[in-house]
C-alpha cells in the first residue's frame, strides 16, 4: 500500500486532523503522547482459504506497512502459530508486550449443558377419556368415527399432550396401535449432558499486541459453535491521554452450517458475543475504550451497502463509535471485504466487518483508513505462471485517535 510513508509530526498532524475532525483516510503518522494508533486485521489462517503455509510466511512482509502502537490479529489458531506472531512482531517491529488465552478443549470452565429429562405430554389420565371412547364407540378404529365422536375428548387434553396427539396419536389409535401412542406421547424424554468439543483443539486465535506497557489483563470466551471465539482486554497508558482500556475480539460469522450451539441461532449468538464483550468491566480510572476485531457485518454508510448490521448496531445502539463511517459527502467507503481480493469470489457483496469502535467522542478526534492490501504473486518458472494470491480474505483497518 503506497500510502504509509512516515512524514514529520507536524506533516501528520497537519494531514490528519487540522482539515477534518473525522475522515476516513490519512497519509501516515508518528504517534505522540497525546495520540493513540490502533489497526485490526482477521489474518485468516485458517484451510478455509488456500495456501495457507504460503501466507503465513508473507505475514511479516504485510506487518511492514502499520506503524500502529497497538495490533488486534484474529484467527491465527494454534500455539505455535502465535508464539512465532508475537516473537516476529516482538523482534522486529517493537510489539514488547502481548496478549492472548491460551484456551482448549480440556479447559473445565468451557460451556455445557446439564443431563435433563423432559416430562412426557401426556399421562395415563389424560389419555383414558379418548381411549374409553374409541373402544366404545368405534371398535373398529375408524378415523371419520373417531373425530365425530371422540374429538371433544381431544379438546379437554392440555395443549402439550393434545399437540402430540394430534401430531402422533390419532393416526396410531386409527390403526389401533396403542403402543405407538404410549412410545411418542407417553414417555420422558432424556437428553444427555452436551460439551461442545471446538476447532483447532479450542483455541481462539486473537491476539492483541502494543507498543506500551499492559495492565488490567482479562479473557472472556464468548459464547461460541465451531471456533472458540473470545475477547482480551487490557489496559494502556499514554501521559497526554490517560488510561485506556482496549478490547480485541473476533464474532462468530453468520454460516451456511447447521447451527447446533447454545444460542437458538447464528445470529443469536453473534449478539450474545456482543453481549458478554460490553459487560466486560473496566476501571473508574479508564478515560477511553476502545473495541476492535471483525465483527461479520456493517451498517449502511457511504456507498456501502447494509450487510448483517445486526451486532454493529448493538454497539452503535449502546454508544460506540466507529470513525471509519465518517465519511465526507461524496466520498465512496473502501471495502475490506473486497471481490477485487484474490480470496473472495467476484460475486460477493463489498462489506467492512472490521471495525475500531471508540466509546468516548467528546473531546478527541479520529482518522480512519483501510491497510493492508495484502497481495502477493506467486511465480512458476517450470509452467510459466503467474497466480494472484492474498494474506486474507481481509483488509485491515487503522485508527488514529488524538485528544483535542
Amino acid at each position: 500500500m503506497g500510502k504509509t510513508l512516515k512524514i514529520s509530526l507536524f506533516a501528520a498532524l497537519f494531514a490528519a486532523f487540522a482539515l477534518v475532525s473525522c475522515s476516513n483516510s490519512f497519509e501516515g503518522f508518528q504517534t505522540s503522547d497525546n495520540m493513540l494508533s490502533l489497526t485490526t486485521f482477521n489474518a485468516k489462517m485458517t484451510d478455509d482459504l488456500a495456501f495457507k503455509v504460503k501466507r503465513f510466511k508473507k505475514m511479516k512482509d504485510v506487518f511492514a506497512e502499520n506503524d500502529s502502537e497497538i495490533l488486534c490479529i484474529q484467527e491465527i489458531y494454534g500455539d505455535k502459530n502465535l508464539d512465532q506472531v508475537r516473537n516476529m512482531l516482538k523482534n522486529t517491529y517493537g510489539y514488547d508486550y502481548a496478549l492472548y488465552a491460551k484456551t482448549t478443549n480440556e479447559d473445565e470452565d468451557l460451556e455445557f449443558t446439564e443431563a435433563q429429562t423432559i416430562p412426557a405430554s401426556c399421562t395415563m389420565e389424560d389419555l383414558a377419556p379418548i381411549m374409553s371412547c374409541v373402544m366404545t364407540n368405534c371398535p373398529d378404529y375408524d378415523a371419520a368415527c373417531i373425530v365425530q365422536n371422540c374429538w371433544q375428548s381431544f379438546l379437554e387434553l392440555s395443549g402439550e399432550c393434545r399437540n402430540c396427539m394430534l401430531g402422533n396419536g390419532v393416526e396410531a389409535i386409527a390403526n389401533g396401535n396403542y403402543q405407538e401412542i404410549l412410545e411418542t406421547c407417553m414417555q420422558d424424554t432424556k437428553i444427555p449432558a452436551k460439551k461442545l468439543e471446538y476447532e483447532f483443539d479450542g483455541n481462539s486465535g486473537v491476539l492483541l499486541a502494543s507498543k506500551l506497557p499492559m495492565s488490567n489483563k482479562q479473557a472472556v470466551k464468548l459464547r461460541s459453535f465451531g471456533r472458540m471465539r473470545s475477547a482480551v482486554a487490557a489496559n494502556v497508558e499514554k501521559d497526554g491521554i490517560g488510561k485506556i482500556q482496549i478490547i480485541c475480539t473476533g464474532l462468530s460469522p453468520l454460516s451456511e452450517t447447521e447451527y447446533d450451539g447454545f444460542g437458538e441461532s447464528w445470529e443469536d449468538e453473534q449478539m450474545t458475543q456482543v453481549e458478554q464483550i460490553l459487560a466486560i468491566p473496566v476501571g473508574d480510572d479508564v478515560v477511553q475504550r476502545v473495541i476492535l476485531g471483525d465483527f461479520d457485518g456493517n451498517t449502511a454508510a457511504g456507498s456501502m451497502r447494509e450487510h448483517n448490521p445486526a451486532p454493529v448496531a448493538l454497539l452503535e445502539e449502546n454508544g460506540w463509535y466507529d470513525p471509519y463511517f465518517d465519511v465526507e459527502p461524496k466520498e465512496e467507503l473502501d471495502c475490506t471485504l473486497c471481490p477485487e481480493n484474490p480470496f473472495v469470489s467476484d460475486e460477493a457483496q463489498e462489506s467492512v466487518p472490521n471495525h475500531i469502535f471508540f466509546m468516548e467522542r467528546k473531546g478527541y478526534e479520529f482518522s480512519s483508513s483501510r491497510i493492508f492490501l495484502n497481495e502477493f504473486t506467486i511465480f512458476n518458472d517450470k509452467q510459466q505462471t503467474k497466480t494472484r494470491f492474498s494474506v486474507s480474505d481481509r483488509y485491515g483497518i487503522t485508527a488514529v485517535m488524538k485528544v483535542e
